[in-house]
């Protein structure tokens, strides 16, 4: 098993449970709008896609607790990563059918976000991370220090996923931008 610094996982763990909570909270907020998306995907019969969307939400808010809770953490991480797996996958069918019209439902109508090769490669590393956090601490005591370090460390890194999630939103206006531009 893989051995990391106690710091590294609770970067990880911290970072994810966020990331989960926040998630989820945007599906929450606009449930309908969630679940109209989540059926845009096709990879659920249209009966269940309100069960399905509960199923997601559910995990979701427990993965981003348990990601705070020591006891649970690992177990939360692992979870974590299957389920950003399963979100890949479902992008990348969706590209290889051609479907890249659809909002990938990440974080609620507020951002609506297409999919694409970017966001398949994001969840990737984001199920990277997660696992991450499953690795086994290395023995070392943590000190008050180390804990705002995390602290410092779990904000600088959803400030940097928030810009970058917002960049690739932006991604498609921009090129029609810049389309535009070209033909005047």
């Amino acid at each position: 098993m893989l051995v990391l610094d106690p710091i590294v996982i609770l970067l990880a763990n911290y970072c994810v449970g966020c990331l989960f909570l926040l998630a989820c909270y945007g599906k929450l907020s606009a449930f309908a709008v969630f679940c109209a998306t989540l059926e845009e995907y096709r990879l659920v019969p249209a009966r269940l896609i309100g069960t399905f969307a509960a199923i997601i939400v559910v995990a979701e808010l427990a993965i981003g607790f348990a990601a705070f809770i020591q006891e649970f953490a690992t177990h939360a991480m692992q979870l974590g990563a299957a389920l950003l797996l399963v979100y890949a996958s479902a992008i990348g069918i969706n590209l290889v059918r051609g479907r890249r019209d659809i909002d990938c439902g990440c974080t609620g109508p507020a951002t609506r976000q297409l999919l694409s090769g970017w966001l398949l490669l994001r969840n990737l590393g984001l199920a990277g991370i997660a696992l991450l956090g499953a690795a086994m601490p290395s023995v070392r005591p943590l000190h008050s220090a180390d804990l705002v370090l995390v602290g410092i460390g779990v904000l600088g890194a959803m400030a940097l996923y928030a810009a970058i999630n917002q960049l690739m939103a932006n991604a498609p206006r921009l090129d029609a931008l810049d389309s535009l531009m070209d033909t005047n």
